[in-house]
């Protein structure tokens, strides 16, 4: 749910707070007050469309935050984020006149595409926008599957995983058919493996390069270290007397006394144990000195060997692996060009099987949608009864092709008959403004009590309607904002008087500058502002008796969802 909006330097809008309620929420205002650039600062801070327009006339940037319960749907994508939540998310959006973009979520950076995902899950705007998305044949199909969630069906996911394998198929297919320079390649492949493999490159051989090439290059230093290691050890030419010779006198001296003083034999028996590692350690530096030599030859040979590792790595990848992967993918390409009329045969083969999976498959999915589109027509034509199209006939068309698509063998179309004994005709056939209105209506109410989105806004929904069709889509909206959060802009007077809570957009001048502002209306305003929707701005005894009536009127039919 919306808890609070904040904006500024928005359009025309410079700094407004609103505290947004539960139930069914009205805007009214009169033409230009500002209703839409409100909708569109929703729409900005949820990772919407931004232009230059945006920021109010003579400001760096335009701001908006906007609060809202932090709902089921939209947690598994801050977990995955990283983002720390409790009850509420704070999500605020900066865009500044060079273009420059900042997005948050609870004071966490994020990017501009985040707020469009944490959006969809949080509020749904639906205006005349997505009027023309219901009206594109090609977008049916899309709505069909959202409303029976055909993504979690089991047959779409192995039809989705068929059909990457046979555009894996086709691509390797068209490679072999579509190479025109095939000769030109096969020699250029042969070359390059046979250079590889004429190198005999290794990697044990390579480490065994370097080593050697570290010895030979510090050949002086290391055997300097080592002897002066040995001698140590083991003692000079000079008698002198080294640290093996010490220890043995150790452990003579305390041996000598620890039959009268137990003490000694722990320290006696670690010297000892020390004795045989650093008698072991000794051999071991006496056979590393004799490892040791310096031959110029061989130290130019070894590099020239690494210089011919380092041309190979340059010429064919990062590392030495990356050349042997190399090797191994030019190995298939070659073997598959060379054997390109048997593979050509294999893939066709493949192909056609593959196919024939995926038509199975595509009737499943057919069968789907054809249950799934019988329970979306009986819905939509529900809707559309409660809002006065009684004679209406909604129809979801799912007819099977031959043809292959990414999402099924399907073409899926919205038909319908607006009067009795007529034929169905595709939804955007329809003329009638009023009739279209209501028609999206009940479609978007369809497809909202199937999304479970907890926010919604209406804008636009009154084109073409008046009297009591206006009276049944207030009643429509009041019924839905028992389940979710309503927002509805609207011009007609039947559909404000159902609100829960009222806000009038307004334009006012502030400072020699024009700034548009929000306020609630209390209960004895919300006549007057609805006599003015029915008068004009002109509020007389009978404008402010009718309006009276209207609200007492929905009033009554409000108590039907109490």
């Amino acid at each position: 749910m919306l808890i609070q909006l904040n904006v500024r330097n928005f359009a025309l809008i410079d700094n407004l707070e609103i505290v947004m309620k539960k139930g069914y929420n009205i805007l009214t205002g009169e033409t230009g007050a500002g209703k839409s650039i409100l909708i569109d600062s929703i729409s900005f801070v949820l990772g919407g469309k931004f232009t230059r327009d945006f920021i109010r006339s003579g400001e760096e940037s335009a701001y908006v935050e906007a609060v809202f319960t932090a709902e089921e749907g939209a947690r598994p994508l801050l977990d995955s984020l990283g983002i720390t939540y409790e009850d509420i998310l704070i999500l605020s959006r900066e865009s500044f006149v060079n273009g420059r973009n900042t997005a948050r979520v609870n004071g966490r950076s994020v990017l501009i595409s985040t707020l469009r995902e944490l959006g969809r899950e949080l509020l749904d705007i639906h205006g005349q926008h997505n009027n023309q998305n219901l009206l594109e044949a090609s977008k049916h199909i899309d709505y069909l599957d959202s409303f029976i969630g055909l993504e979690n069906e089991e047959a779409y996911q192995d039809y989705q995983k068929a059909f990457r394998q046979l555009r894996e198929l086709k691509e390797r297919l068209q490679d072999l058919e579509g190479n025109r320079d095939r000769d030109k390649l096969v020699d250029y492949l042969k070359f390059q493996i046979e250079d590889i493999e004429g190198a005999k490159l290794s990697e044990e051989e390579e480490k065994d390069l370097e080593e050697k090439v570290l010895m030979l290059s510090n050949s002086e230093k290391l055997s300097t270290s080592l002897n002066t290691a040995y001698e140590l050890l083991e003692g000079g030419d000079e008698d002198e007397e080294g640290i093996l010779h010490n220890m043995n006198l150790v452990i003579k001296s305390l041996t000598s006394i620890a039959k009268v003083y137990e003490k000694v034999g722990e320290p006696l028996k670690v010297i000892e144990e020390s004795l045989y590692a650093v008698e072991e350690a000794a051999r071991d530096v006496s056979s590393l000195r004799s490892l040791i030599y310096f031959d110029a030859d061989e130290l130019n040979e070894v590099n020239e060997r690494l210089h011919t590792y380092a041309g190979y790595k340059k010429k064919y990848g990062g590392d030495l692996q990356e050349v042997f992967e190399y090797l191994t993918r030019i190995r298939t390409q070659y073997e598959e060009i060379i054997n390109a009329e048997e593979i050509i045969r294999e893939l066709k083969a493949a192909i056609a099987a593959k196919r024939k999976t995926l038509l199975t498959l595509g009737k499943k999915l057919s069968e789907l949608r054809e249950k799934g589109g019988k329970a979306l027509s009986e819905r939509i034509n529900r809707e559309m009864k409660f809002v006065g199209l009684e004679k209406a006939d909604f129809l979801v068309s799912v007819a099977m092709e031959d043809t292959i698509y990414e999402n099924g063998i399907d073409r899926v179309n919205f038909l319908i008959s607006t009067n009795l004994g007529e034929p169905k005709k595709p939804l955007e056939k329809v003329v009638s403004g009023g009739e279209l209105s209501r028609i999206m209506l009940a479609m978007k109410v369809a497809f909202i009590a199937k999304d479970r989105t907890p926010s919604v806004i209406f804008n636009e929904i009154d084109t073409g309607i008046s009297g009591r069709v206006a009276e049944a889509v207030g009643e429509k909206m009041y019924s839905l904002s028992k389940e979710f959060q309503v927002f509805c802009v609207t011009h007609l007077p039947q559909i404000a008087a159902f609100s829960d809570n009222h806000l009038v957009v307004e334009k006012v001048e502030k400072g020699k500058r024009t700034t548009t502002r929000v306020r609630e209306l209390k209960a004895e305003e919300k006549a007057e502002e609805i006599s003015k929707m029915i008068g004009g701005s002109v509020i007389s005894e009978i404008t402010i008796s009718t309006a009276k009536d209207i609200i007492e009127k929905s009033g009554e039919i409000k108590k039907k969802y109490s």
